[in-house]
């Protein structure tokens, strides 16, 4: 798990439009009330969730030893940094 602090809804939408282009995404609904909005990124026998929180935290969630898993974590990282 691995969880990135102080992403405004902006730069969400940014990296949701990114991780859209390197991924295939499929969104679902949550009852929970503290989060925004939540997906899971779907790749060559894997899959690993992405949850965006209320408090501007977003959470990748799944087996960090995927090199996939590892991509989209590069790529959050690098479009917060940018």
């Amino acid at each position: 798990m691995t969880s990135f602090k102080n992403v405004d809804t902006d730069d969400f939408e940014e990296i949701k439009k990114g991780l859209k282009k390197l991924f295939k995404i499929t969104s679902y609904p949550t009852d929970d009330q503290s989060i925004i909005e939540t997906f899971d990124i779907i790749s060559l026998g894997s899959k690993f969730s992405v949850i965006y929180y209320k408090t501007e935290t977003l959470l990748i969630q799944g087996d960090e030893s995927l090199e996939d898993f590892q991509l989209a974590k590069r790529f959050i990282e690098f479009s917060l940094e940018s």
